[in-house]
């Protein structure tokens, strides 16, 4: 199987702040673990032959929280997912900045499927990454992928990043959704399979962090899940201007 990156450098855009910053008070303290969605088939989405890993975990976040709503969702089939790839890159292969393709979908909607809003989460602070995790079913994240870390996902999965996994030189950077975790790993959705990471190793490769809210979460659950989603969606539409 061929395992393909595509995430390009992070880019944070100016006047967008942090999620704690759109809370009121204290975020609420996360549970100790929040299971992975059930969900049959993740599906590869062209990230085999294409290095659309951003458009590909976007949709496995919309099947995420599909799958935390229980709504019945339809989701586009894996060509359709690298057309959209292509018709946001103008057709390179070319990867994504995570910010810019985020601003992309929430202007165009994915498939039926919106964003409500979005919001940096600081990589390292594992509360609140929890929290976005719990409150609206992923986490879409940036990392560094090492050479060790694509030989550990040559097997059959389930597969396991830890620290031991981190050397070998720089494969290049992806993009996956966090959609569970516990008192011992993180647990990642990327290449149509779950994948745990275990936090030092996450402390490493981490480069970006993305709170996303679905519309659908929005319409299904009736408030901004702790979030001031008006601030959040003023301030999103300034970057638009």
């Amino acid at each position: 199987m061929t395992y393909r990156l595509g995430r390009l450098p992070a880019q944070i855009p100016a006047g967008l702040h942090d999620l704690t910053y759109y809370t009121a008070g204290p975020l609420p303290k996360p549970p100790p673990s929040v299971a992975v969605p059930s969900v049959p088939d993740w599906n590869m989405d062209g990230n085999d032959e294409y290095g659309d890993c951003g458009v590909a975990a976007l949709n496995h976040a919309f099947m995420a929280a599909a799958a935390d709503t229980r709504e019945a969702e339809s989701f586009p089939l894996p060509s359709e997912v690298v057309s959209y790839y292509l018709a946001y890159t103008g057709g390179q292969d070319s990867g994504v900045v995570l910010s810019q393709f985020l601003a992309y979908a929430r202007q165009r909607g994915f498939y039926g499927h919106t964003i409500a809003g979005y919001a940096p989460v600081a990589v390292h602070d594992v509360p609140t990454l929890q929290f976005a995790i719990d409150a609206y079913d992923f986490a879409y994240v940036g990392i560094t992928v090492s050479e060790d870390m694509m030989a550990a996902v040559q097997g059959p999965p389930p597969w396991t990043w830890t620290p031991e996994d981190l050397g070998g030189g720089e494969a290049g950077g992806h993009c996956i959704i966090l959609a569970g975790y516990d008192s011992n790993w993180l647990y990642g959705i990327t290449w149509g399979s779950v994948i745990r990471i275990a936090y030092p190793a996450w402390h490493q490769m981490s480069d970006e962090a993305w709170a996303v809210l679905p519309g659908e979460l929005v319409a299904a659950k009736a408030d901004g899940h702790g979030m001031n989603l008006a601030a959040l969606q003023a301030d999103l539409n300034k970057l638009s201007r």
